[in-house]
């Protein structure tokens, strides 16, 4: 007995993997569709910003936030020093106005900063080998965007301080009663490369 005898003749049961699979793929159209999807709510899309020519600076980090337009980058200088670890944090705003930082990662405190910090300290760990990509500047790129639904604005505030350990132990606490344990532990390794 297939689909046809329960009373759902109205349903082919062929041929609807195939639409069923072409709906559910994103494929190559994805970008256009989220860039689609921002222009009708009047925003623009963004500029992933990277290589600052003629400086030197090497971008070891860049990240665009499409609703917003903004994009931030984080180098390393030419005179960087692996001991006293200091970024260049450059932010473009959707207008294309650009503010540069320079963030001292000892300085950073994880429980009062704002996103270039973050992005610099945590691309630090990346850089330093104590964690990957995944591990580090990914996860905050993740807790700013529950920051920011929380906040229900959608803005990219790049300058707002915030306790990131807070949202990332809310995020924990998420998992955990969800049942995710394998993501509450991933959350946790990164909590603690985020103690001092």
């Amino acid at each position: 007995m297939n689909i046809n005898g329960i009373g759902a003749s109205a349903y082919p049961a062929t041929g609807s993997e195939e639409r069923k699979t072409q709906r559910g793929m994103a494929g190559e159209n994805f970008a256009k569709q989220a860039a689609e999807a921002a222009q009708t709510q009047g925003k623009a899309t963004a500029v992933l910003h990277g290589a600052d020519e003629g400086s030197g600076d090497v971008a070891i980090f860049s990240g665009a936030e499409l609703v917003s337009g903004s994009s931030i980058s984080v180098y390393k200088t030419q005179d960087f020093d692996p001991e006293n670890p200091v970024y260049k944090v450059k932010i473009w705003d959707g207008s294309g106005r650009v503010i540069e930082k320079m963030v001292d990662v000892s300085k950073v405190d994880p429980q009062n900063c704002d996103t270039a910090e973050m992005y610099a300290y945590t691309a630090q760990l990346k850089e330093s080998g104590r964690g990957s990509f995944e591990d580090t500047v990914l996860k905050a790129a993740v807790v700013k965007a529950v920051k920011d639904a929380e906040s229900h604005s959608g803005a990219w505030s790049f300058t707002e301080k915030i306790d990131w350990v807070n949202v990332v132990k809310d995020i924990m606490q998420s998992k955990y009663c969800y049942r995710d344990l394998k993501g509450y532990m991933e959350w946790k390794k990164f909590l603690g490369l985020l103690d001092k």
